[in-house]
C-alpha cells in the first residue's frame, strides 16, 4: 500500500507488509501530516490514496467521513521504524524475558494500556511516548509500578539506549505471548516524551457501553477493537479464567453474565465497564464471535495491540 501526497511537489511513500515490501532502518523519523480531504486517483491502483485541498469532488466528501479511521493508520507510519528481528529487538526481548513471569505479566501489559491510552486523535497529543513514567502517582495508576522492567532497561541501555515507549511496547507483547496468547512483533524507534501527558483521557471504569465507544472513537478505535483489546482482562485478578493465561476465557464468562448471580465471589468478577460490554448489541455480536474462536481473538487482538502502541508515536531521527 501507498500513501501519495498531493501539492506542488508530491510525496509517495511506501507502507511496508509483511512481506517486507519495505526495507527499513532504525531510527526513524514521523512527519505528521496536515490536511484537510483525502480522495481516490482514479489513474492508479486502488491501494492509492492521495491528499488534497479540493472538497468539490463527491468522492471527496465522502472520504470525509471515513478520516477518522484513517488518522491512527496515518500517524503510525513511519520511514525507518526498527523492524522485529533486529539485534536491539532481539536483545530487548532477551532482557524483558529474564525480569518478566506469568504472575507479572497483567502488570505490564496495563502499562502499555496506560501509556497508550492517552491518545487523543483530535489534536494527535498522548499515545505510546513513555510518559506514564511521570503519572504513576495518579489514581487511575495505582499499583502500576515501571521497578519491574527498570532492571532489564539498564542491561539493555549499557549496551543500546532504549527508550521507555520501546521498552514498554514490547514487554507487553512478550507478556501476552509468556501466558499463552500470540507472538506479537512491534517496531522499534519510538521517543520518550519529557513530560507527563494531560490527565482524565483514560476510560472509566464505570462507563457504560456508549461511553467506552466514544472513549475508544476519541483514540480512533472501533467497537470491534475495543471489544478484542478489552479481552486483555483475562489476565490477572479479575475473576475470568487463570490470572495468568491469556485465552478468550473473558468473553465466555462475560456471556455468563456471573456477578448477576446472588451472594459469593462472583459479584466480584470484572468491572462495570466489562459488565456494560454485554449489554450492548454491537459489542455482544464481538464477545460471541470471541468466545466461540481463540484463533480470530488473538488474530484481532494482535493487530489491535500493534496499532495501540504506535498510536501518536513520535518516531526517533539521527
Amino acid at each position: 500500500m501507498r500513501l501519495g501526497v498531493s501539492g506542488k511537489h508530491g510525496v509517495r511513500c511506501s507502507i511496508g507488509t509483511a512481506s517486507g515490501e519495505a526495507k527499513t532502518n532504525f531510527p526513524a523519523k514521523l512527519q505528521r501530516l496536515s490536511f484537510s480531504t483525502v480522495k481516490f486517483r482514479p489513474d492508479h491502483a486502488s491501494s492509492d490514496l492521495a491528499v488534497s485541498s479540493s472538497t468539490s469532488s463527491r468522492r471527496g466528501l465522502i472520504c470525509i467521513a471515513t478520516l477518522p479511521c484513517l488518522l491512527p493508520l496515518i500517524g503510525s507510519l513511519r520511514a525507518n521504524a526498527m523492524q522485529p528481528g533486529t539485534k536491539e529487538y532481539l536483545l530487548i526481548k532477551e532482557e524483558v524475558r529474564k525480569v518478566l513471569s506469568k504472575g507479572k505479566a497483567a502488570g505490564v501489559l496495563r502499562l502499555v494500556f496506560h501509556d497508550a491510552g492517552t491518545f487523543d486523535i483530535d489534536d494527535n497529543t498522548g499515545g505510546m511516548n513513555g510518559s506514564i513514567v511521570y503519572e504513576l502517582e495518579r489514581p487511575e495508576n495505582a499499583g502500576l509500578k515501571k521497578s519491574v522492567l527498570q532492571k532489564a532497561k539498564t542491561q539493555i541501555d549499557a549496551i543500546q539506549p532504549v527508550s521507555w515507549a520501546d521498552m514498554i511496547a514490547v514487554a507487553g507483547a512478550e507478556a501476552v505471548e509468556v501466558c499463552g496468547g500470540p507472538p506479537i512483533q512491534v517496531s522499534l524507534g519510538r521517543l520518550d516524551s519529557p513530560v507527563s501527558d494531560p490527565e482524565g483521557r483514560l476510560p472509566e471504569e464505570s462507563l457504560n457501553a456508549s461511553g467506552l465507544k466514544k472513549c475508544f472513537q476519541r483514540k480512533g478505535f472501533s467497537t470491534q477493537e475495543l471489544v478484542a483489546l478489552s479481552g486483555a482482562h483475562t489476565l490477572g485478578s479479575k475473576g475470568f479464567g487463570s490470572p495468568i493465561s491469556f485465552d478468550n476465557s473473558y468473553y465466555k464468562v462475560l456471556l455468563e453474565k456471573p456477578w448477576t448471580a446472588s451472594g459469593g465471589m462472583t459479584s466480584m468478577v470484572g468491572l462495570p465497564s466489562d459488565h456494560a460490554l454485554v449489554e450492548d448489541d454491537e459489542c455482544l455480536r464481538w464477545i460471541k464471535k470471541y468466545a466461540d474462536s481463540e484463533s480470530l481473538f488473538f488474530e484481532d487482538f494482535k493487530n489491535a495491540y500493534v496499532k495501540l502502541v504506535n498510536s501518536g508515536v513520535m518516531w526517533n531521527n539521527l
